[in-house]
């Protein structure tokens, strides 16, 4: 319902240090989870870049062909044949069974043991097996 030349002008200001508003936005989310949560036990998970299966259903396994999924999709069917990237930047993917069984072991651990602080799970690989962009 703005105008976009308002949306244009306010955005850096909202964003402050956020690279984007995609950032921003689930900062705000988690801020807001944080403030109102009460005396619920909370667990917020911080997934990478989600990608294919590890083993469940299948290795391979997408539902859909969004994000570097499709990607890669495209540049094995030859459609894709350059990305402008940072070859030195960490191509941080973690498989979606490895996300969901995270949530489900934070989730159980969350409701048995009632942490007293919001506990934050960062799911991601790049820190022990570095993949990087110039891989690809």
């Amino acid at each position: 319902w703005l105008d976009e030349s308002i949306i244009q002008d306010i955005t850096p200001k909202l964003l402050g240090d956020w690279p984007n508003t995609y950032t921003y936005t689930k900062a705000l989310s988690e801020y807001l989870i944080q403030q109102e949560k009460g005396n619920l036990n909370i667990a917020i998970i911080r997934p990478s870049i989600v990608g294919a299966s590890w083993h469940e259903p299948f290795p391979g396994w997408i539902d859909s062909f969004n994000g570097t999924s499709g990607i890669f999709v495209a540049a094995g069917k030859g459609i894709l044949r350059t990305v402008i990237a940072n070859n030195e930047a960490v191509a941080d993917m973690i498989p979606v069974d490895v996300v969901i069984n995270l949530t489900l072991a934070a989730g159980w651990y969350t409701a048995v043991h009632r942490p007293k602080n919001m506990l934050v799970y960062n799911c991601t690989t790049g820190g022990i097996n570095p993949f990087f962009w110039g891989e690809m």
